[in-house]
């Protein structure tokens, strides 16, 4: 059974404002105007809450006991621990996948209350903790209006410790963040988008899915948890009007006849042992293959250099999906053909600290992450790190897990 969050409506008129106002003029003078940076979004996550509000309802108050823990799977029985790649539905973002994660979905509320039939929110906790006592992991939001394609992306702080807790034997994530109904407390535990683009990942539609995700299923179905959208379903970010929301089309290529495709996402799962050919169709695995083969020649040669593909973004507010053409003015580098594409990369030759200066780094960031490494005293969590910023270059989101984890013996 679907569980459904409360808004707590005591004193909501001071803590949830029913005017949203943009840059620095609120609509009355007893409104706290909503200051948006330069990169999209409000500073705090509780103002970004209320910008979205209009589209998405209220975030919900994420309850991690009443949510769905992740299964992992050896050989068709469910397993705990940190299960590497062994395990039979791996994550397949780096080379561990530990038991613990859970998964919610929540029906949308307004701030009075009512429900927002066409408005879902997910939460995701992830864990990554190699041990009981000493959490480490993120909690996540996502915000999705299924008519117009409204999106939003909430990230905890690195340290939640003061909220979560691990169960000892499983590692299952337990405990309550705080909800927008304690302004204070919500700012401490969320953050809103900062530099890296939630799209760099999230490409095709809000919600990332594979056989990790999808063997969370609502209690007493056989639906999953989060929800799999079509190549029609709209999605668009509040706040990340300047994203690279692109994703490769290729005409008569039946890959895109149930879904987009989001190619740095896909070729990222390559990179960690994924192969498509084993799960997709999943009616009949391998059966596209000829297409997989010219998906990935599309994005060897660019879609740009190669006839019948073209770059579109996704339908958005009432409007039909769109190609887009050269001049398209929010191009991002992480959308560049040409990466990786095949899952056999030849092997990246040398250690992140001997190549940081390859980087695009200021002196400071490159002393600093050489000496947070060397402060990591559990080596696979030095090497899946090292392994990230290989693959993925180093990205605000990363570094302060890094540092987080650095400093583990003071988050305790």
């Amino acid at each position: 059974m679907m569980i459904r969050f409360i808004v707590v409506l005591i004193s909501i008129a001071t803590l949830w404002p029913t005017a949203v106002t943009m840059g620095d003029q609120p609509v009355d003078d007893k409104q706290t105007p909503i200051r948006v940076r330069s990169n999209g979004f409000p500073k705090t996550a509780f103002e970004y809450a209320k910008l979205v509000e209009p589209d998405l309802g209220v975030p919900p108050t994420v309850n991690l006991d009443e949510a769905v823990e992740i299964p992992l799977y050896v050989k068709g029985v469910q397993r705990y621990g940190n299960l590497g790649r062994t395990c039979d539905n791996p994550s397949f973002l780096g080379k561990d996948t530990v038991s613990g994660s859970t998964l919610q979905r929540y029906e949308g509320r307004t701030a009075d209350g009512e429900p927002l039939p066409n408005v879902i929110w997910i939460s995701f906790a992830r864990n990554s903790s190699s041990r009981f006592d000493a959490v480490v992991g993120s909690v996540q939001m996502i915000g999705y209006n299924q008519e117009s394609g409204a999106t939003a992306f909430f990230e905890s702080c690195d340290r939640i410790e003061p909220w979560v807790k691990l169960d000892k034997e499983t590692l299952r994530m337990r405990g309550t963040l705080p909800g927008i109904e304690d302004q204070n407390g919500f700012n401490e535990a969320f953050r809103t988008p900062g530099a890296v683009q939630c799209v760099q990942c999230h490409q095709a539609d809000p919600f990332i899915t594979n056989d990790f995700i999808n063997a969370a299923k609502i209690p007493g179905t056989d639906e999953t948890v989060v929800p799999k959208l079509d190549a029609d379903s709209p999605y668009y970010v509040i706040g990340g009007e300047n994203w690279d929301m692109r994703t490769v089309f290729v005409d008569g290529n039946r890959c895109f006849e149930c879904h987009r495709v989001g190619m740095t996402t896909m070729t990222m799962f390559m990179q960690n042992g994924w192969n498509p050919n084993q799960h997709m169709p999943p009616d009949d695995p391998g059966r596209l293959k000829e297409d997989l083969s010219q998906l990935l020649q599309v994005w060897r040669k660019g879609p740009d250099n190669f006839k019948g593909a073209d770059w579109i973004i996704p339908p958005a507010r009432g409007e039909q999906r769109k190609l887009v053409e050269a001049d398209y003015p929010n191009k991002a580098s992480f959308n560049n053909p040409g990466r990786s594409f095949d899952g056999n990369a030849k092997q990246n030759k040398g250690r992140f600290e001997d190549r940081v200066d390859d980087r695009q780094l200021s002196d400071v960031q490159r002393q600093e992450i050489r000496q947070l490494l060397k402060d990591v005293d559990d080596v696979d969590t030095r090497k899946e790190f090292e392994d990230w910023f290989e693959k993925m270059g180093m990205d605000e989101s990363a570094l302060r897990k890094l540092r987080a984890i650095s400093n583990g013996k003071d988050a305790k």
